[in-house]
C-alpha cells in the first residue's frame, strides 16, 4: 500500500484493489492547516499524476479544510470512474454546485452517520467501514462526521477525520484492539494525555501518521509526537510518500 500526503488530513492511498482519496479535495480551503502548493491542488482536482486513476473519494465531513464541493465535482467530472462516499451534509454541498453536478448523482453514495455504529460498504474495489464519530460535543455537535476503516486489498487503514478522543465510540465501532496497517490520527490523539494512553493501550497500528498538524506549530507538534511515538510520522510536507506493508 502506497501513501501520498496532500495536506492537512488529505491523503491518497493506493492499494491492490483500489486507489482512494481521503479528505484531499479541499481546494483553497485548508488555509492555516496546509501549505499545499496550488499546482498540487490542481493535480488532485484534475486527476493528473500522481493522482490519476482514483477509484474512491472519501470525505469525513463537510468542513472546508477537508472538503470543497467544486474541487470534488471537477475531479469526478474528469475521472468518470470515481465514486464518492460521504455524509448528507457533504452531499448537499455538491447539489449546490449547479449544472456541473447533475451527472454525478448515481456516483455519490450517502450514508447517515450513527455514532459508534459501523456501516460496511463494498465500493469501487474497497471494503469501507464507515462509523459516526463526534467532531465535538459543544460548538460542533451538529457536524455529521465519519471515521473510516478501509481494506484496500493488500492492506488496511483507519482515518478519523477531526474526531474527538472517545474510547467508547471507537470501541463499539470496532477500531480498537484490532490490527490495522496504517492509521491517520489527528495530532491530538498523539499529544494529549488521554489520546496518548488510548493509542498506546488500544490501537494496534502497523504505521502511525499524525495529521491536521498546523504548519505554524509543526516543529513543536512533531517533537511532541516523536516523544511519545518515536516511529510515528507527522505529515506536514505535501507529496511526501510512504510504503506500508
Amino acid at each position: 500500500m502506497k501513501i501520498i500526503f496532500v495536506g492537512n488530513e488529505g491523503v491518497l492511498v493506493r492499494g491492490a484493489r483500489a486507489s482512494i482519496l481521503v479528505d484531499a479535495l479541499f481546494g483553497d480551503g485548508a488555509g492555516q492547516f496546509a501549505t499545499t502548493p496550488r499546482e498540487v491542488i490542481d493535480a488532485v482536482e484534475n486527476g493528473h499524476d500522481p493522482f490519476a486513476g482514483v477509484d474512491l473519494i472519501l470525505a469525513t465531513h463537510h468542513h472546508e479544510d477537508h472538503f470543497n464541493a467544486q474541487s470534488t465535482v471537477r475531479h469526478m467530472t474528469r475521472n468518470p470512474a470515481s465514486r464518492l462516499l460521504c455524509t448528507p451534509q457533504t452531499a448537499a454541498l455538491i447539489e449546490k454546485c449547479g449544472p456541473g453536478s447533475d451527472g454525478l448523482t448515481g456516483r455519490i453514495h450517502v450514508l447517515q452517520p450513527r455514532e459508534g455504529v459501523s456501516q460496511v460498504v463494498e465500493i469501487a474495489g474497497a471494503r469501507v467501514e464507515a462509523f459516526g464519530l463526534s467532531h465535538g460535543r459543544a460548538g460542533y455537535a451538529d457536524v455529521q462526521q465519519f471515521g473510516f476503516v478501509v481494506d484496500a486489498g493488500d492492506a488496511s487503514f483507519v482515518h478519523l477525520g477531526d474526531g474527538i478522543i472517545h474510547e467508547r465510540t471507537l470501541d463499539t465501532a470496532g477500531v480498537l484492539d484490532r490490527p490495522i496497517d496504517a492509521g491517520f490520527l489527528p495530532f491530538w490523539y498523539l499529544t494529549y494525555p488521554f489520546g496518548i494512553r488510548l493509542v498506546t493501550d488500544r490501537f494496534r497500528l502497523g504505521r502511525t501518521f499524525g495529521v491536521h498538524v498546523p504548519p505554524s506549530d509543526s516543529a513543536e507538534l512533531t517533537a511532541r509526537i516523536a516523544a511519545s511515538f518515536p516511529d510515528a510520522v507527522a505529515l506536514v510536507d505535501p507529496l511526501s510518500g510512504f510504503d506500508v506493508k
